[in-house]
């Protein structure tokens, strides 16, 4: 490799957080890098490689956000298990170990100044590599503040997903994860106390974790935010309870929070009004997950995977201030992606421990179809920002009050979801929901709620139907015909109709079966108004 390589993908943005500087972190010629974040001393860790680098062949340097002082640490072979999800790349807060997934990276006497570098085995609980229910025994892994602890999500064949947290310890040729517990819920229904045969919900625990957050004590993850799509939630690892992250009514994932907690970088369909399905869930309603949670994976290949191959569009990122986020439905933040639209946001993204610069990377869209794609690592820099004190550690609790563990969970982990198929859901003043259910457990799904006059707060009162149905093979449908009367008035009167994974799972506005279109109609919630042919291709 040879000198590093000038930087011209400099760019100055005015923003409500004052000034936004966006930088490709430069690299040595020949380095071709594959993910990259920051490390708690404040430089990079880079995965690369080079171009008569062999398949499986691994490459980490450490290197500051400027390009200066790269060095290479590691070089060689990182076998990975059939069911593991790649490489990751999850550093400890001791600045000399990084968790890969399947193994962790020890460098002495610490990561910049590596004199020796050792890949310790990781090995997980339950047996999970060998369970024929288990599709990737980890999809996403987080470690706490404390350095004691780590939770990941589990995929499961049956297309659930389950989260656990353990305490990793080190013995001597590898890492145990000790009191292994299982911290997600397997569905929201639960029965109703005071009706024999009908059901209440809860928040629905769990989802692909992201980030130790609140000092350890808590865990930023993709999840239930209350709304019909997907959102960022906090889940506390003290009590059993959600807080929504981000509130848009369309398709919000990731969020990374800054060391201080007042800002995020959120992975989101919301600056790219040409994908975003946002007339899913513009409209509130009570419980709308019952229809729409199957429908997670078609929009995450439509909004996400599709925009990184072919379709036009961004998934952001979007720098947030965390309490807004938090507290006014519809805000939507500052975009960071891509001016020229030709690069697409990809994980992981990551925060510089001084607060003011956030990290993440971005692919040249439709590269990787033939072989490895084209990545670069980005930085935003918040020169005008004054961040708060870093949120101190705390040590992150080993087993939460709603955790699963012992006998328990491995019955849970040796039985597949069981989907509740019909029941009502009274409101709590007034009227109830009807719904069916049914799943194959392999992706072939079929969903129906009619709501009669719910109503919770006797003021915001909902009529109508909405259903999906649909699998990865055929595609999915979704139709809503439902009204609001209340405080602000609202309706949908929509159908979508996806087509399956091998057609690139695209919007389809031919004619149906029916003589109608195949996608038609609109959502309103107040003055406010999504039409699903905004997002004709």
């Amino acid at each position: 490799m040879t000198e590093t390589a000038v930087d011209t993908d400099t760019e100055t943005r005015d923003s409500p957080f004052g000034r936004v500087e966006l930088t490709t972190v430069p690299l040595p010629d020949g380095a071709r890098a594959s993910s990259a974040t920051y490390l708690p001393s404040g430089e990079v860790f880079v995965l690369f490689h080079c171009a008569d680098d062999p398949e499986g062949w691994f490459r980490i340097a450490v290197v500051g956000d400027d390009g200066a002082r790269f060095r290479e640490i590691f070089s060689g072979s990182i076998p990975q298990s059939p069911t593991a999800n790649g490489i990751r790349h999850m550093p400890f807060s001791d600045s000399r170990r990084v968790l890969l997934g399947d193994y962790v990276l020890e460098a002495t006497p610490d990561l910049r100044t590596a004199t020796t570098v050792e890949l310790v085995p990781v090995e997980y609980p339950w047996r999970l590599t060998s369970d024929p229910l288990t599709s990737h025994h980890w999809s996403e892994i987080i470690v706490s503040p404390d350095d004691r602890h780590i939770a990941w999500t589990i995929l499961r064949t049956d297309m659930s997903a389950i989260v656990a947290l353990g305490r990793l310890e080190r013995g001597a040729d590898r890492y145990t994860i000790e009191e292994p517990v299982i911290i997600s819920s397997s569905d929201p229904l639960v029965p109703d106390p005071e009706r024999d045969g009908w059901f209440t919900m809860r928040p629905m625990l769990g989802g692909e974790v992201k980030q130790f957050v609140r000092g350890g004590s808590a865990i930023s993850a993709v999840g239930d935010g209350g709304g019909a799509l997907t959102d960022s939630v906090i889940q506390s690892l003290t009590e059993e309870r959600i807080e929504p992250i981000t509130r848009t009514p369309g398709y919000d994932e990731t969020t990374i929070l800054s060391p201080d907690e007042r800002l995020g970088i959120v992975m989101t369909s919301r600056a790219s009004r040409g994908t975003d399905p946002r007339f899913l869930g513009l409209l509130p309603r009570p419980h709308a997950q019952l229809v729409t949670m199957d429908l997670a994976w078609v929009l995450y290949v439509y909004a996400v995977d599709g925009v990184r191959r072919f379709r036009p569009g961004n998934i952001g990122p979007v720098l947030i201030d965390a309490e807004r986020s938090k507290a006014e439905p519809g805000y939507e933040g500052f975009p960071l992606n891509s001016a020229d639209g030709s690069w697409v946001y990809v994980s992981p993204m990551s925060w510089h421990p001084d607060g003011t610069r956030a990290m993440w990377m971005e692919q040249r869209r439709g590269s990787g179809e033939q072989g490895r794609p084209d990545l670069r690592i980005r930085v935003a820099r918040l020169p005008e920002h004054a961040p708060g004190p870093t949120v101190p550690a705390v040590a992150t609790p080993p087993v939460p009050p709603y955790a699963i563990g012992g006998e328990e969970a491995r019955e849970r982990l040796r039985r597949r979801i069981d989907v509740v198929p019909a029941g009502r859901i009274a409101g709590a003043h007034s009227g109830h929901i009807e719904f069916q259910r049914s799943s194959d457990g392999q992706g072939t799904w079929s969903a129906t709620s009619r709501y009669v006059g719910f109503s919770d707060d006797g003021r915001n009162v909902y009529d109508g139907v909405e259903r999906s149905s649909g699998s990865m093979a055929t595609g999915a449908v979704y139709e809503a015909d439902v009204v609001l009367v209340g405080d602000v008035s609202g309706e949908m009167h929509l159908r979508a109709t996806w087509s399956g994974l091998n057609e690139g799972t695209r919007l389809q506005f031919g004619t149906a079966e029916d003589g109608r279109p195949q996608s038609f109609g609109f959502a309103r919630f107040g003055d406010t108004v999504a039409r699903v042919d905004e997002l004709v291709e």
